[in-house]
């Protein structure tokens, strides 16, 4: 299935994350930003670059408005290149609400596949996990963003781990149920089958009375 597939692709980006943010709790998150600041500086000097060729290209029929966003675009990723501690605070504030969302997420997974996969009380721990670690860095997204960071690291290793485990499960309980419902409607279908012969033979008899 192609979603399970995407799923496991999501867990494992999760886990690379996680693994980065642990060991490099220090050095990741400017990093990170920079590489954030990066996908905004690019795009705003070829703006620039391109508005720049329309009004040097005097045969240009369509001129290009003034870049007002690309130049903002370019002054947000310097400032995101240069000063990349000023963003980490929001950096942490960003991935407490990821985790959030993450946890939020696995409690309507398992709602929605209750019918397929078996729901457990028990499983309800997953998702309580990253509910309460997003909540705690969004709540106290001031404070040393080291250690929130190897927080934030092994919490991401966490749900890149418990999110494969609840794919795959859930991936066979649904084997389990098409193989079931294949059972059920390859007895369904003999059953109808039995009642036409008998009633064939039925009517074979009152025939020949």
């Amino acid at each position: 299935m192609k979603f399970i597939s995407s799923y496991i692709f999501r867990s494992m980006c999760s886990l690379l994350v996680g693994l980065l943010l642990l060991f490099n709790a220090e050095q990741m998150p400017a990093l990170i930003v920079r590489l954030i600041g990066l996908l905004f500086l690019v795009p705003g000097v070829f703006g620039v670059l391109v508005y720049l060729y329309g009004q040097i290209n005097r045969k240009a029929i369509v001129r290009p408005a003034f870049p007002i966003m690309s130049i903002g675009s370019i002054l947000l990723g310097v400032l995101l290149e240069f000063y990349p501690d000023s963003f980490v605070t929001y950096l942490v504030l960003l991935l407490g609400v990821i985790l959030l969302l993450a946890g939020i997420n696995q409690f309507l997974a398992m709602f929605v596949n209750r019918n397929v996969s078996p729901f457990s009380f028990l499983l309800m721990f997953m998702p309580l996990v990253l509910i309460g670690v997003g909540a705690y860095c969004v709540t106290h997204s001031t404070k040393a963003a080291g250690t929130l960071f190897k927080i934030l690291g092994g919490t991401c290793v966490y749900y890149g781990l418990s999110d494969m485990f609840l794919t795959l499960r859930t991936k066979h309980y649904s084997r389990v149920f098409e193989r079931e419902q294949k059972k059920a409607e390859e007895a369904e279908r003999k059953a109808r089958e039995a009642e036409y012969v008998e009633f064939e033979v039925v009517n074979a008899n009152e025939k020949e009375q």
